[in-house]
């Protein structure tokens, strides 16, 4: 059995591709061959910081990955059985990055329709952007900045919200206007310097983290908010928000529907083998924003 493993600090380049047995099935659990993973920031965050806080994080080695998609193969004498053979979601807090995975909470397994890809289920990153779309939905301001706006969060909160009384500012790069254009033709983007000064009160949205656009934005606007996902906190902002999503079963129900409905459309760039895992975590750190980088473990 393949796995990607942290077993040190050294960043990206320090991942091992280990061969290794397959997990034991338990009453209470299932065997899942997992077919695709997404590239995730948190993971090559992790594998450079030495004080994780995480107990269970910071305990290598460690399989990397949080959630994945596959196919249920085993079934423990306490589950039901007609989940053997369903395509299925998985949260896994103790690692996705490996060809067979014991999951063992009934509450982190989602079925899949027809209908919803391996790769349309593993590309969501839905959890922040909800997360974002409430601190919107119980602000009153007049405008709405995102940075970021062209990252899968941003294009997946912007698929979430529907606001017809204030204005909704997306801010990209400038190598990313055509891009965000193309994924959504019924918003204009702005650019660092194409930001108007704004009358009234503004929520800024900050996915990105660069606190030099985020104070260069505030002086858009005399009555100015920040929420962000990406900073701690912005000590040249008073009013300053850190939020971060948490776990949600039923969120995850929710998001997989929406992509059944076509509600929510995945975005999705790249996908890479697995053992191509660092190749795949560089790319989508070092390059531009153009939706989820995938590994997929079937051709492996």
């Amino acid at each position: 059995m393949l796995s990607v493993l942290q077993t040190n600090f050294n960043g990206i380049d320090g991942l091992t591709y280990q061969n290794g047995p397959r997990p034991q099935l338990t009453d209470n659990g299932v065997i899942i061959r997992m077919s695709v993973v997404p590239i995730s920031p948190t993971d090559w965050k992790l594998e450079s910081d030495a004080n994780a806080t995480n107990e269970q994080l910071a305990n290598l080695p460690r399989v990397i990955g949080i959630q994945g998609t596959g196919r249920i193969i085993e079934v423990g004498r306490n589950r039901n059985e007609s989940l053997l053979n369903q395509r299925v979601l998985v949260v896994n807090p103790s690692g996705v990055y490996s060809e067979y995975v014991l999951s063992e909470n009934p509450d982190w397994i989602f079925p899949l329709p027809d209908n919803v890809t391996n790769d349309a289920a593993a590309a969501l990153s839905a959890g922040t952007a909800l997360t974002i779309k409430h601190e919107i939905d119980i602000s009153s301001s007049d405008n709405l900045v995102i940075t970021g706006a062209n990252s899968v969060i941003g294009l997946t909160l912007l698929q979430m919200i529907d606001e017809q009384q204030r204005k909704i500012y997306p801010v990209v790069t400038a190598m990313s206007k055509e891009y965000f254009q193309e994924q959504m033709p019924g918003l204009t983007s702005y650019t660092r310097k194409e930001v108007p000064q704004l009358n009234g009160s503004t929520l800024i949205v900050d996915i990105v983290g660069k606190k030099d656009l985020l104070n260069h934005l505030a002086t858009k606007t005399n009555n100015v908010q920040v929420v962000s996902i990406a900073l701690m906190k912005d000590d040249e902002l008073t009013q300053f928000k850190f939020i971060h999503d948490e776990f949600s079963s039923d969120n995850y129900r929710r998001f997989i529907n929406q992509l059944s409905s076509g509600q929510l459309k995945p975005i999705i760039n790249k996908t890479f083998q697995v053992k191509q895992t660092k190749e795949a975590q560089h790319f989508a750190k070092e390059t531009h924003s153009r939706g989820r980088v995938l590994v997929n473990f079937d051709a492996s």
